[in-house]
């Protein structure tokens, strides 16, 4: 959420943590009704919410690293009339447990329980979408049972180049000369949320957006002075030690159909790994770029973000079966 430096964009800083106006369709988002649950995977309860009748096609979403399922309130309702939608907390972030240690396999596991529990696969596969980590997520679960899936959605997720012989090997070790520090405790709510930023750095010109993701990310916690204060969720040692593989090109042998959303000015719209990526796909999947958008697009332009992805599911994929 943080980091030192003079070009560190904090969107809402001079708002000082008071809360901004937001437009009706927001307010009449996040306070739509949601089911709440969750489900416990390998000792972690991992939580999340649904809306839509069970029994119509899932639809799940699958958020960033240190971000949580709130991330998708805001949208989530726009999509309820015809599919059952689910967003949970990844273990270490949101209102999830933490773990010892971390897993991409683990997280799979935890997407898949949190299907069969909030019940997105009654009216059929479901189409998985995963935003930056959680397009690393969404891949990975393609990868292990893609067959269970309609289709998969990654939206501006870092993808390098493969190796010819090994695939895509993501390796995020712990540095022992840096070791993980534990959250700060804030002693009001209002500085961590003048504080907040995205990472990757971008600006966002919709303050409500980023005043509410950031008030959901923080929680109370004692204070080493005496009495509480305010703590991002995340536990900062997700990440560390973290190992994201893939055993073959999954863009020429995909086990469901992709398709991909990246923001115009993302930094990951760019480079030899998303070049690499668009010649693969080319033919074989939707990929489609969402002007003046950075890497957070839905939090950019949120309209524009429900507009091109109702489309986008409408026409696709192809359904053969169930």
């Amino acid at each position: 959420m943080e980091e030192s430096g003079k070009d560190v964009i904090r969107p809402i800083e001079r708002l000082g943590g008071v809360k901004p106006p937001a437009p009706d369709w927001f307010n009449e988002a996040v306070n739509a009704p949601s089911e709440e649950g969750a489900v416990e995977v390998s000792g972690a309860k991992i939580r999340y919410s649904a809306w839509g009748e069970a029994g119509r096609r899932g639809l799940v979403f699958v958020h960033g690293g240190r971000a949580h399922r709130n991330w998708w309130r805001p949208f989530a309702p726009s999509f309820a009339e015809n599919y059952r939608v689910v967003a949970f907390d990844m273990s270490g972030m949101g209102d999830s447990d933490w773990r010892p240690s971390y897993s991409l396999d683990l997280t799979v596991d935890e997407l898949f329980a949190v299907i069969d529990a909030s019940r997105a696969a009654d009216g059929g596969r479901p189409i998985v979408v995963g935003h930056s980590f959680g397009g690393w997520v969404t891949l990975a679960a393609v990868e292990r049972r893609g067959e269970r899936l309609l289709g998969a959605v990654v939206i501006d997720s870092p993808i390098g180049t493969p190796d010819p012989d090994e695939g895509y090997t993501i390796l995020k070790r712990q540095d022992p000369k840096n070791p993980i520090k534990a959250n700060r405790i804030y002693s009001t709510l209002e500085e961590p949320i003048a504080r907040f930023r995205f990472l990757p750095n971008q600006p966002c010109a919709e303050h409500y957006l980023v005043d509410y993701i950031a008030r959901e990310g923080l929680q109370r916690a004692p204070s080493p002075q005496g009495g509480s204060g305010w703590t991002w969720k995340f536990d900062p040692a997700h990440g560390r030690n973290f190992e994201i593989h893939y055993e073959r090109d999954l863009f020429l042998a995909a086990r469901c159909p992709l398709a991909f959303l990246y923001g115009q000015k993302s930094a990951f719209a760019a480079g030899e790994g998303f070049d690499h990526l668009r010649g693969r796909t080319r033919g074989r999947s939707p990929f489609v770029i969402m002007p003046a958008t950075h890497h957070h697009l839905m939090m950019e332009q949120p309209i524009g973000f429900i507009s091109t992805l109702r489309m986008l599911l409408s026409c696709w994929p192809v359904r053969v079966g169930n």
